[in-house]
């Protein structure tokens, strides 16, 4: 596809679009804004000293959705029939994610009048809170989906799509992982795996250099060999989904994300049961695409053995529609 702004001798043009229909389109954004804990705090506390931030921001990125055209030179001026801007706040990892959601009865989408709504409404909050901290940074700015025109319907996939193996402690989660992995892998999927640790572990053996280093303040530790590197920074992940969503920025080419546990999680599971160890599930129904187990199924609830693994597979590729 051609780019359509610029006429035949490449002088920049803005799009002709007499001849379009006028229909319903609509357009999401979000973008982040990481800060540091007081200001966080400030933020939450409603005690900074120009006011409410998150409230000023709202109405600074809906300003902006209005502005778009007179920002972006070849942008159509729209008659905007809706613009939000929402906050979320992920307290653990001190960031601030923006969304903003524009809508407009046109000839035309709204896709750059949500990106801007989301960048002015993080770049209030910078402006607010500068004073106390000139490090805030702003990140992820993406287009989330966009309905609408000739181009139809677009929806990002904001991490690969997620299955949990999971299961009560020793029901055998990790063997049943090394056996689907390669198999997996010989279908052509890029799998990473997260497991849930359901004690504190230490992110650096306790009494080495870097342990020491760490506990003495510092906010990241990295040590090298001729042949490794293990960099370890953040280690308090606030929740699966955002510690899903680290693993995805860390393995981008990543196909399919499996986890190990999580069994409280909204994932698709595999639940496994084995008799000698538990005869219960512990997890949600609604959630389980089959039960692994030695013993009687669960009614409802697809039933594999727990050595199954290519039943295991067979299920897994058709949740992701792949067979």
């Amino acid at each position: 596809m051609g780019f359509t702004h610029f006429d035949t001798d490449g002088n920049a043009i803005m799009v002709d679009v007499s001849d379009k229909e006028i229909t319903h389109r609509s357009a999401t954004a979000a973008g982040c804004i990481h800060v540091s804990e007081p200001v966080l705090r400030a933020i939450l506390d409603h005690t900074a000293k120009k006011g409410d931030v998150l409230g000023v921001a709202r109405v600074a990125g809906i300003m902006a959705t209005k502005q778009t055209s007179h920002l972006i030179p070849l942008c159509h001026p729209l008659n905007i029939t809706k613009s939000t801007v929402d906050f979320s706040v992920d307290e653990p990892a001190r960031t601030i994610e923006a969304r903003c959601t524009v809508e407009v009865d046109g000839k035309t989408g709204v896709e750059m009048e949500a990106l801007t709504g989301v960048q002015v409404a993080l770049l209030t909050i910078y402006d607010m809170c500068k004073a106390m901290d000139r490090t805030m940074e702003i990140t992820d700015v993406r287009l989330l989906h966009k309905d609408g025109g000739k181009t139809g319907c677009f929806r990002r996939q904001e991490t690969p799509p997620v299955i949990a193996v999971s299961g009560v402690k020793n029901v055998g989660k990790t063997t049943f992982l090394e056996h689907l992995i390669p198999l997996l892998t010989e279908k052509g999927l890029k799998v990473a795996v997260l497991k849930h640790d359901g004690h504190e572990f230490q992110p650096d053996d306790p009494g080495t250099d870097t342990d020491r280093l760490r506990k003495a303040g510092a906010i990241g530790t990295a040590i090298c060999s001729a042949t490794q590197l293990r960099v370890g920074r953040d280690w308090t992940l606030p929740g699966a989904e955002t510690a899903v969503r680290k693993l995805s920025s860390a393995f981008p080419d990543a196909d399919l994300i499996l986890c190990e546990g999580f069994k409280n999680s909204n994932f698709k599971k595999i639940e496994l049961i084995r008799t000698d160890v538990s005869t219960a599930s512990v997890c949600d129904r609604e959630t389980l695409l089959a039960v692994a187990t030695d013993g009687a199924p669960l009614d409802g609830v697809p039933a594999i053995g727990l050595t199954d693994y290519d039943k295991a597979v067979t299920l897994i590729l058709e949740e992701l529609g792949i067979v």
